[in-house]
């Protein structure tokens, strides 16, 4: 990847003098920039341009090439890179569009390109992008005209959109937030948003990562690179409303969706997500200052309606406001003009005029222990108090340094004035409360998710150990036979796999009834196996608390006369199971799991039974899974406060639930034919967790 930044010498394809040329201005970017390399023009036409000569063919440059920057028509860009291949060119930004995007044949040129770049080792940025930019060497590859105001930073982008990436540079500008190196990746044929990120992990330029996307290639390795990673990752994953509405016929296919799976891998790697673009610069502006270690924060403000507002805001995200102790409070007093503020946290210092008593205010509650940041709400006409303000944020900004503590500096003002505090003053500023307070809240989380992520190599392993041969065995011999596993084929799987069920029989026909029955104690319940039956409740394939033979005899008769009449289900016989003891049953629940084509393993944890309906929503995670992840699983299950008990319920089997999500985890990570799992219900109770039903499918299998 470092080739691609830091070519010595670049060769533009598709230059001519034309005013619409848009190729005249990629050449016209890296003069403006001041590129540090040698430019190579290259256009059939020929001619002058910024007075260096425009040759017809790659054929004309004698000199070596590091860089090849192409924008020609589609058709033309396979044959331009097969040149650059022979010349011994290995890196290119392919900037022309007319590929994947516009359908099939664009696709069939896309493919080619591939082909290509393989056969010569050759990596390339694009199709349908702007490319690059390197603010250290001022390599600017993009075909929209651009002036060098861009200040050289840390920030380092990723984006699908070139638009988009363009919109960060002139809001990091805005704000006076600098970037390091830039990459619109387009269509990603070749270089995508994973090889660029680990790349910027490593680059010592790069000390926050931003990414816009609106696909993800290979998210498995996306989150591998991003769980190594020690600098911040902001993402901005979009396109949710274009995500597939499968009929599903689990309720795992049901409850986890494209959208979610990205909630919790991003969540698990440490990645930070965010659906709006200001929030990428409130949080790289608080990533600038000291981490906040605790959610103990003091309000200082010169306007009461204001510290009211930021309380609001601290109550809603969760923050402490304690109080100051009274021999503070009092020396705070002696300096108000005329005493009538009632004095507390917040601290509302509007009769108070002499911005040297701020500083010492600000020390002092800087060096309280019980105190972790502060938020400081200045408010002040530019004209008469803007000399004395920058005196006071300068201090401010000293403070914050030597007692490692946030200070996080809101301001009101004239916006001329903001804008010349934003060029001036070399600290973070905000304009509003809600958002400087937001911004806080996030990067807590992200340091605390960053310190939990330090264990994550410590993965579960369930003990005892699953029967992992065995369980092969069944799974292959399922296969050969072209088809899903049968119900008492998902439960001889869960018995191998370790996990607790109620003893059961599978049979064929009433010739095996007595038999059977005598090995299992009553009441039964009964369920049809059958290849074509999915819900096995809605089709009268399921009769429960049933006791005596003669009960169990007759209603297995009709199954068998009502499913056998049907020559489409495939009946293949019955399981004979025992019934779970009532008092056992505390609470019923979903354990499910399936195999994302872009994450891998998905395991879902949801409510089962009467509390199906009312949460609706289940929590999921994407594997492989520590004990914490587990723990955080349970504990985000909307309703999680039923697990320990309401209205006379005990609390449930925690470890127990744990263990049963691990060992589905461990199925899905070991067996790479399983495509889905489906538990349910699962009934947990004090002493433990019972699978009473299971629906195991295969991939390429239809459900």
């Amino acid at each position: 990847m470092r080739k691609l930044f830091y070519p010595e010498s670049v060769v533009i394809f598709g230059i001519s003098t034309h005013p619409a040329n848009l190729g005249k201005e990629i050449a016209r970017n890296l003069f403006e920039f001041r590129y540090t390399g040698v430019i190579h023009l290259v256009g059939k036409e020929g001619g002058i341009l910024f007075g260096r000569k425009i040759h017809g063919s790659l054929d004309e440059i004698y000199d070596a090439v590091d860089l090849a920057i192409i924008l020609t028509p589609a058709r033309t860009v396979p044959e331009i890179l097969e040149q650059c291949g022979a010349r011994g060119i290995k890196r290119a930004v392919i900037e022309s569009g007319g590929f994947g995007e516009l359908g099939e044949d664009g696709r069939l040129l896309g493919q080619k390109l591939k082909e290509i770049a393989q056969k010569y080792e050759i990596r390339f940025i694009g199709p349908n992008c702007i490319g690059l930019m390197n603010a250290a060497n001022g390599l600017t590859t993009p075909f929209a005209r651009l002036q060098n105001v861009f200040r050289q930073g840390s920030v380092g982008i990723i984006s699908q959109s070139g638009g988009v990436a363009l919109s960060f540079l002139n809001m990091f500008d805005s704000e006076q937030l600098g970037f390091s190196k830039f990459s619109s990746i387009g269509n990603k044929i070749d270089v995508d948003e994973n090889d660029l990120l680990e790349f910027y992990i490593e680059d010592p330029a790069t000390s926050v990562i931003c990414m816009y996307l609106e696909s993800i290639k290979d998210g498995k390795r996306l989150t591998d690179i991003a769980r190594k990673s020690s600098k911040p990752i902001l993402a901005h994953k979009a396109n949710i409303s274009q995500l597939s509405k499968s009929i599903a016929e689990s309720h795992t296919d049901a409850m986890v969706n494209d959208d979610n799976v990205v909630d919790a891998a991003f969540e698990q790697s440490g990645i930070m997500r965010f659906s709006e673009n200001r929030s990428y610069v409130d949080f790289i502006k608080i990533l600038q200052l000291p981490k906040m270690r605790g959610r103990n924060l003091a309000v200082i403000s010169r306007s009461g309606g204001h510290a009211v507002i930021a309380s609001d805001a601290a109550f809603t995200h969760k923050f402490k406001l304690p109080p100051f102790n009274q021999e503070f409070l009092e020396m705070v007093r002696q300096h108000l003009r005329a005493k009538v503020i009632r004095l507390s946290n917040p601290l509302d210092l509007g009769d108070l005029f002499d911005f040297e008593v701020y500083v010492r205010i600000i020390e002092h509650t800087l060096k309280q222990p019980e105190i972790d940041g502060i938020l400081l709400i200045q408010t002040y006409f530019a004209l008469i108090e803007g000399q004395s303000s920058r005196v006071l944020f300068n201090s401010v900004s000293e403070l914050s340094r030597k007692y490692k503590k946030p200070v996080v500096l809101c301001v009101y003002t004239e916006q001329q004035e903001i804008s010349n505090l934003f060029k001036e003053i070399d600290f973070p500023i905000f304009q509003d409360p809600e958002r400087a307070v937001s911004a806080l809240d996030k990067s807590i989380k992200y340091f605390e998710r960053m310190e939990s992520n330090a264990s994550l190599q410590d993965y579960y392993k369930p003990k005892p150990d699953p029967q992992a041969l065995e369980i092969g065995q069944v799974i292959s011999r399922i296969m050969e036979q072209d088809r899903n596993p049968l119900l008492h084929e998902c439960l001889d799987i869960l018995k191998l796999l370790g996990i607790s069920q109620p003893r059961f029989e599978h049979i064929k026909d009433v010739s095996s009834l007595d038999e059977a029955c005598t090995r299992l104690s009553e009441p039964l319940a009964l369920k049809v196996v059958a290849s074509g039956v999915t819900h096995k409740s809605d089709s009268g394939g399921v009769a429960l608390n049933l006791a005596g033979r003669a009960l169990i005899s007759e209603t297995l008769s009709q199954m068998t006369h009502r499913f056998g009449s049907e020559m489409d289900v495939g009946l293949k016989g019955f399981v004979i199971q025992e019934m779970a003891l009532e008092k056992e049953a505390s609470l019923e629940i979903i354990i499910g799991a399936k195999r994302d084509p872009q994450f891998g393993p998905v395991v879902m944890l949801g409510h089962g039974g009467i509390f199906a309906e009312i949460f609706g929503k289940t929590s999921i995670r994407v594997t492989p899974l520590t004990s914490m992840e587990m723990d955080n699983m349970i504990q985000s299950l909307p309703g999680s406060e039923i697990l320990d008990g309401v209205r006379n319920r005990p609390p449930v089997d925690k470890p127990a639930l744990r263990d049963v999500i691990g060992r589905v985890a461990w199925l899905m990570e070991t067996f790479e034919e399983i495509d889905q799992i489906d538990l349910n219900p699962v009934w947990l109770s004090s002493e433990g967790a019972l699978a009473l039903d299971a629906r195991i499918y295969l991939r390429n299998k239809h459900h």
